[in-house]
C-alpha cells in the first residue's frame, strides 16, 4: 500500500502529540494560575487537614485492634495502602523501563540488536535477557507468541538482585534473504512492574507494529507510556497507546503478579482513518491468565497445587511453549492470592540462565552441600516453568513435576510445520513425561485438604459452559479458600498489638509481642473452630508446616511493618495534640530531658523522611520550646 508523505502512521501520531502537547500546556498555564488563587484557602485549612489525617490513621488502628477478634479479615480493608510506600518504591514512577529488539545471528547466537531507552547491562544480564526472549527449543515453526519472563538484576555483591519483568512478543517466519532461512526476532519490554494483563496486551499493539515501521515506532511508543499518570498503587487509569486506549486499574499491593487484562478501547477520531488501523494485525484476542484454562486436566489436584503453593515446595512446570509455561507458573503463584508468594518463581526459565548451575547443585549432589552454606537436596522455595526436556534429567530429582500439555500442542499463535526434540535425554525419560503425550503431576506429597465436590460440580463442563465462568468460580473458590485459612493467623497477630491508650509521649512507642509459635499451635489446638479442613488433626499440620515457610516469614514481616508503621502515626499524633503546659506540671527534670529528646528526634524525622508540612514542624518546634523552658527555670 503506498503511503502519501506526511500521511504515514508515524507522522500522524507525531502531529497527534504535537497538538497534544500544545493542548497540555495550555492547561498547564491555567493550572498553575489557579493554583497560585487556591493557595491562600489551602495555608489556612492545612494545618487542620493534618491534624484529621493522623486522628483517622489513630482510629484505623485502634479499630484494627479492637475487632480483629472477631473479623480478623478487616485489616487488609483498612491499610491505605498508598501511604506505606518506602522511599526506593516511592522513586519508581516509571511504568516501563525500556523496548529491547533480540535478533538471531547465524554465527553469534541471539544477540540484543538495539533498546530504547540505551540499557546498561552486564554481560551476565544481558545474556540471560537473549535467551529468555527466545523459545528454548529447536523448532521449525511459524507465527508470533508473547509471553512473560522475569530477569534477574545482579545487582550486590553476592551476584543477587532485584527482578524485572520482561514481555516477549516473538516473530519466526520463512524469509530467503536470510542464509538461515527464517527470520527469528523479538520485542521486549522491560519494566519493574509484574502488570502481566495490561503489559501483555501492550506487545500485542505494539509487535506488529515494530515490523512493520522499525525502532522508530517503539520510540513513539515509548514516548506515548511515558505521558501516562504517575504510577499509584489502587488506582485506575485510561492509558493511551498508538491509538488505542487501555483502562487499566493498578492493585493495592507490590509484588504479585496483576494477570487480569485491560479493557482496550479504539481511540475515535482523525487517527482512525489512517493506514495504521487498516494494517493493524493483533496477534490473538488474550484474555486473562486463568485458572481452568491452564489446569482444566487437572481440577480434582487444584487442592493439591494450592498447598504446594502456599507452603513454598518447589515445583518443576514442564510445557511445550513458552505461553504455555509462563501463563501455567503465573496461575499458580495466584492461587495463595491475596497471599503473596515469596519464592523464587520464573515464568519461562532456560538452560543457559546464569542461575541455572544453581539449582543443578540442588538436585544433582543430595549429600553435600553448597557453599553457601544450604543443603543441595534441600531445594529452596522456588516454581520454574521450562519446555526444554532437557531440565527433566538436569532436575530429575526435584520432588514435584507439573508436566502441561503435549507435544501436539499449538506453540501460542504459530502454525505447527515440522517439529523434531532435541536429541539429548535417554528414551525412558522422555516417554515418561514427553512422548506419551498425557498431562500429569509426578508428586509424592500427600495432600491434607480435600477437594470441594460443590465446587467440581460446578466447574463440570457441558456444551453451554462458560469457560469464564468457570475460571471466576475458582479463583473466587481459592482466594476465600486462602482467606479463611488467614484467619487465625490474623486474630492471634491482632493480640500481638498494644491499644492505643497505651501510648504516652512520655515513653518510646510500645513494641509488639513476639509470635509464640507454641502458642499459636496451642489456641488452634484448643479452639473448637474448623477453618479449612474438617479433621481437626491435618488442619494443625498444615498451620505446622506452614510456619515454616517463606510465604509465612513474609506475611509476619509485613504484618509487622504494618502496625509499627500505625503505632508510630498514633505516638505523632499524641506529641502534636499534647498540651505539653499541663503534662510537664510537677514532672522531675529528668522527664522533661527525655520528652526534650524524643520530640527533637521526631522533628528530624518529619524534616528528613515525611513530607510535613511548615505548620506540622512549627508545631513541634513549638512543644521542644516549651519542654526547654520548663527545664530552664527547674535548674
Amino acid at each position: 500500500m503506498d503511503i502519501v508523505e506526511g500521511n504515514d502512521p508515524l507522522s500522524l501520531i507525531a502531529r497527534e502529540e504535537e497538538v497534544k502537547n500544545q493542548k497540555l500546556l495550555l492547561l498547564k498555564e491555567q493550572r498553575e494560575k489557579e493554583q497560585k488563587e487556591k493557595e491562600l484557602k489551602e495555608r489556612e485549612t492545612l494545618t487542620k487537614d493534618n491534624i484529621y489525617k493522623l486522628e483517622e490513621e489513630g482510629k484505623k488502628l485502634e479499630i484494627s485492634t479492637k475487632v480483629h477478634i472477631q473479623h480478623p479479615n478487616i485489616s487488609t480493608a483498612l491499610v491505605d495502602h498508598s501511604s506505606s510506600t518506602t522511599i526506593n518504591q516511592a522513586k519508581k514512577k516509571k511504568w516501563i523501563n525500556s523496548f529491547c529488539i533480540v535478533n538471531f545471528d547465524l554465527e553469534i547466537g541471539q544477540v540484543l540488536e538495539y533498546s530504547y531507552p540505551q540499557v546498561n547491562f552486564k554481560e551476565e544480564e544481558t545474556t540471560n535477557l537473549c535467551f529468555l526472549s527466545f523459545p528454548d527449543s529447536n523448532s521449525h515453526l511459524q507465527g508470533d507468541i508473547i509471553y512473560s519472563f522475569r530477569l534477574r538484576e545482579t545487582t550486590t555483591n553476592n551476584g543477587f538482585g532485584s527482578f524485572q519483568y520482561g514481555y516477549v512478543f516473538f516473530k519466526q517466519v520463512k524469509d530467503a534473504s536470510i542464509s538461515r532461512g527464517y527470520l527469528q526476532k523479538s520485542v521486549v519490554l522491560l519494566s519493574d512492574e509484574s502488570f502481566v494483563g495490561l503489559f501483555k496486551k501492550v506487545m500485542e499493539i505494539v509487535g506488529p507494529l515494530y515490523f512493520d515501521h522499525g525502532n522508530t515506532l517503539l520510540e513513539v511508543a515509548y514516548q506515548n507510556i511515558m505521558g501516562w499518570p504517575e504510577l499509584k498503587l489502587g488506582q485506575t487509569y485510561e492509558l493511551p497507546i498508538l491509538g488505542y486506549i487501555l483502562t487499566f486499574h493498578v492493585p493495592h499491593t507490590r509484588g504479585t503478579p496483576h494477570i487480569i487484562d485491560p479493557v482496550v478501547k479504539q481511540h475515535i477520531g482523525s487517527a482512525s482513518q489512517s493506514p495504521l488501523w487498516s494494517e493493524m494485525k493483533l496477534v490473538s484476542n488474550l484474555k486473562s491468565i486463568d485458572i481452568y484454562g491452564c489446569f482444566k486436566n487437572f481440577t480434582t489436584k487444584l487442592w493439591m497445587l494450592w498447598e504446594l503453593v502456599l507452603l513454598g515446595h518447589p515445583i518443576l512446570v514442564i510445557s511445550p511453549n513458552p505461553p504455555m509455561c509462563s501463563d501455567s507458573v503465573l496461575a499458580l503463584v495466584s492461587l495463595i492470592s491475596p497471599l503473596l508468594y515469596c519464592g523464587d518463581y520464573r515464568p519461562y526459565f532456560t538452560i543457559h540462565d546464569t542461575d541455572f548451575h544453581k539449582y543443578t547443585q540442588y538436585s544433582n549432589n543430595p549429600n553435600s552441600a553448597t557453599g553457601d552454606g544450604y543443603e543441595t537436596n534441600n531445594i529452596p522455595p522456588s516454581i520454574l516453568g521450562v519446555t526444554n526436556p532437557f531440565f527433566l534429567k538436569a532436575l530429575g530429582n526435584w520432588p514435584n513435576i507439573l508436566t502441561i500439555g503435549t507435544c501436539q500442542s499449538r506453540l501460542g499463535g504459530f502454525k505447527k510445520i515440522k517439529s523434531s526434540l532435541p536429541n539429548i535425554m535417554s528414551k525412558d525419560i522422555l516417554s515418561r513425561h514427553v512422548l506419551d503425550n498425557k498431562e500429569k503431576i509426578i508428586s509424592e506429597y500427600k495432600c491434607l485438604t480435600s477437594p470441594d465436590k460443590t465446587i467440581l460440580k460446578k466447574i463440570t463442563v457441558s456444551e453451554n459452559t462458560d469457560e469464564n465462568a468457570i475460571n471466576e468460580t475458582l479463583r473466587t473458590y481459592f482466594l476465600q479458600l486462602t482467606q479463611k485459612f488467614l484467619i487465625p493467623l490474623e486474630r492471634y497477630f491482632s493480640s500481638l498489638l498494644p491499644l492505643a491508650k497505651t501510648i504516652s509521649i512520655f515513653q518510646r512507642p510500645p513494641r509488639l509481642k513476639p509470635f509464640d509459635r507454641e502458642e499459636f499451635i496451642r489456641r488452634i489446638t484448643e479452639s473448637d473452630e474448623r477453618y479449612i479442613i474438617d479433621s481437626k488433626s491435618k488442619e494443625i499440620e498444615l498451620y505446622k508446616q506452614f510456619l515454616d515457610s517463606v510465604n509465612f516469614k513474609q506475611w509476619l514481616d509485613d504484618k509487622r511493618a504494618e502496625a509499627i508503621r500505625h503505632l508510630n502515626i498514633l505516638y505523632r499524633k499524641a506529641i502534636l495534640d499534647a498540651d505539653i503546659h499541663s503534662l510537664l506540671k510537677g514532672k522531675p527534670i529528668s522527664i522533661a530531658y527525655d520528652l526534650c529528646k524524643r520530640v527533637e528526634d521526631q522533628l528530624i524525622l518529619e524534616e528528613n523522611l515525611f513530607q510535613t508540612s511548615n505548620e506540622i514542624k512549627d508545631k513541634f518546634k513549638s512543644h521542644i520550646e516549651i519542654v526547654r523552658k520548663y527545664i530552664n527555670s527547674s535548674k
